[in-house]
């Protein structure tokens, strides 16, 4: 994981949260938005904790943010994928201000519903695929609180994103049991799209915040405890290596277009793991010393 970070491969972070009624209206002191105490809320403690583990990795420090669920200004209809900063490019810079443009967004916004992943998720696979980029690799970090109503279509987008350089990480915010986040993790049954295609990797880590919250050691294993496979497997199978990097910059179209892609299996695994070195605690913050990459 390191050796493709240091040979050129980039991180972008993209960031989406979840304005759902069910997560209480900002001014009622249950809510998990609530904007008037002398702490942060839940959001905010998981945007700016869980945020700054995967930006410490982005190149660029500037992550599109999307909000879905809510009624933007005098529409009628929720909006499952707008820009929280209402311009044009949804890029902010550094998770501070990611933060007040948080708290800036509510003046424009009715927490809606319902809460569906796919259209955001889309959004950040159609700006994979315009930039045509494989060297540019995504990770969506997702935040919400619970239940989604557009499971098989958000199964479809995640089995198509499974193919590009796309990682998805899922932070459970409130108290929810979060079923359907553990079916879209994957980790006991791998995802298969309506029409019978199976997902080329796992590309889905689900955390639950509240249980990590308070040990940020612990909560940085595991929000990056897939990554680092996740990053290695979409590579390898795309038979692209740290060493030949700068070839791949000249094929760079390649990746995106493999017709043979669509029968690969990952073949990372114990019997193989010895192909891969063992990085350091040093080199990799979140515990990587105790597992193989």
């Amino acid at each position: 994981f390191i050796d493709y970070i240091k040979n050129g491969v980039t991180i972008k972070l993209n960031i989406g949260i979840d304005f759902t009624a069910s997560n209480n209206l900002p001014n009622d002191p249950s809510s998990l938005h609530y904007l008037y105490g002398n702490n942060m809320n839940d959001y905010e403690q998981a945007i700016t904790q869980c945020g700054m583990i995967v930006a410490y990795y982005d190149y660029n420090q500037s992550f599109p943010v999307y909000g879905f669920g809510a009624v933007l200004g005098t529409d009628t209809e929720p909006n499952m994928c707008f820009n929280i900063n209402f311009k044009d490019n949804p890029e902010i810079q550094t998770i501070d201000n990611v933060i007040k443009e948080y708290r800036n967004c509510f003046k424009n916004i009715q927490l809606a519903g319902p809460t569906r992943f796919c259209p955001m998720i889309r959004k950040v696979i159609d700006n994979i695929k315009a930039q045509n980029n494989p060297l540019k690799y995504h990770i969506l970090l997702i935040l919400t609180d619970g239940i989604i109503l557009d499971m098989e279509e958000t199964i479809d987008a995640l089995v198509e994103g499974s193919f590009l350089p796309l990682s998805v990480i899922i932070i459970g915010i409130g108290n929810d049991h979060f079923q359907e986040m553990v079916i879209l993790d994957g980790d006991n049954v791998p995802l298969v799209s309506s029409s019978g295609v199976k997902r080329m990797r796992d590309l889905v880590q689900f955390v639950p915040f509240n249980k990590y919250r308070h040990n940020p050691t612990e909560l940085a294993e595991q929000v990056l405890e897939e990554v680092p496979r996740q990053i290695i497997e979409y590579y390898t199978m795309n038979n692209i290596y740290p060493e030949n990097l700068s070839m791949a910059r000249l094929n760079i179209g390649s990746m995106m277009n493999n017709s043979q892609l669509s029968s690969y299996q990952p073949n990372i695994n114990q019997s193989n793991k010895n192909n891969y070195k063992r990085v350091s605690e040093s080199d990799y913050r979140a515990g990587g010393g105790n597992i193989y990459y």
